[in-house]
């Protein structure tokens, strides 16, 4: 088996009670059958049953009932970490085993993750063999569909390129591969497609497209909008959210002038940026629901509402003021931890509000 890691895997460790952010807070926290049945009464009179099982239900302040002054998890101190369910034994890792690989990633859901990965100079993926037999079920996937994967992280690594230039050209290109699988020829043609494409010709075609019109500073402020609606239903992040959403609503489309600032004060953080949906496209474009091409086109476009998403938070969030590494790690663990969905949720979505699953070039190069 080869095993594939980002560069920073093993220095991560939660810092608990220190966390910024705590994992144990606003969102579905589950609890697999086997812990649940372990547990005493006491325990699993926190817990209720939902669509997909268990979860524990949060207090009314949005925090888990497990949770004691010290923001430490009472189950850990009486019982040690083997009582804990699976979710919060292995949050924020994910770990993934394929034909012939295993692959491990980092959450960015995690403000322990973030600063391991904004101290990259460049996300990079270690690669080594792993003698141990591997544990879990193996999901077979297309080999040819990591070389797409792998391909795409080169190019959004690529520093000549802005990131969101990278992301259109990733769009392109997956939208031209999944043609050549709609017509059966993609393991024949991909390695000619792949050398017959020049990246210079691509950016040059698109060009820069960093203009904020009103019609993308619309399009950013309801989409956030609509998230923030998902989510106030539910009572979750309403603290951090409902400021920002008030901002929102009172927002002027037409006062474009207030991006050209916003995008002094986001430069410093360019690379954070870059690395977050490196890791983005190293993590989540290829996983075990994925089957072929348009799952991994379909990922690209969630991906460029996150990236919509959280320029638009950061943006109504610098409206207060200088932009601040604290703010940055926030916005990108809430926006993150509401747009984590599975697989089926995401296309779930896309079907129910778009007229196609593939969108339009017009579209996607108006959110990124």
């Amino acid at each position: 088996m080869k095993l594939y890691q980002p560069d920073y895997y093993e220095q991560f460790q939660c810092t608990a009670s220190k966390c910024p952010t705590t994992c144990c807070m606003q969102w579905r926290i589950a609890v697999d059958d086997e812990t649940f049945f372990r547990w005493d009464e006491e325990w699993k009179s926190h817990v209720k049953q939902g669509e997909d099982g268990y979860v524990i239900a949060l207090g009314q302040d949005g925090m888990c009932p497990f949770l004691n002054d010290e923001k430490l998890c009472k189950i850990v101190i009486r019982d040690g970490d083997q009582a804990i369910s699976h979710t919060c034994q292995t949050f924020p890792r994910e770990e993934h085993i394929y034909n012939g690989r295993i692959e491990r990633a980092l959450t960015p859901g995690c403000p322990a993750v973030l600063d391991l990965l904004w101290q990259q100079e460049s996300f990079q993926l270690q690669e080594r063999e792993e003698s141990k037999t591997a544990c879990g079920e193996i999901t077979e996937v297309n080999p040819i569909l990591f070389e797409i994967r792998d391909w795409l992280l080169e190019i959004v690594t690529t520093k000549g390129l802005k990131l969101n230039t990278a992301l259109e050209i990733c769009f392109l290109i997956v939208k031209d591969l999944n043609e050549l699988e709609e017509n059966g020829s993609l393991e024949e043609k991909f390695q000619a497609y792949k050398n017959a494409t020049d990246l210079k010709e691509i950016q040059n075609a698109i060009g820069d497209n960093d203009e904020m019109t009103s019609d993308r500073m619309e399009e950013y402020n309801l989409l956030f909008l609509d998230v923030f609606e998902i989510y106030s239903r539910q009572n979750i992040y309403t603290d951090f959210l409902l400021p920002l959403a008030d901002a929102a609503e009172q927002l002027d489309n037409r006062q474009t002038k207030e991006w050209d600032d916003f995008r002094q004060k986001i430069q410093p953080f360019e690379k954070h940026l870059r690395n977050l949906f490196a890791e983005e496209i190293s993590s989540a474009l290829i996983t075990p629901g994925t089957e072929q091409v348009l799952d991994i086109l379909v990922k690209l476009e969630w991906m460029a509402m996150e990236y919509a998403a959280l320029l638009q938070v950061l943006f109504l969030q610098q409206r207060k003021g200088m932009l601040s590494y604290g703010e940055l790690r926030e916005s990108v663990c809430v926006i993150f931890r509401m747009m984590g969905y599975a697989d089926d949720d995401i296309w779930e979505y896309m079907e129910n509000c778009f007229d196609d699953v593939i969108w339009p070039w017009e579209y996607y190069s108006l959110l990124v």
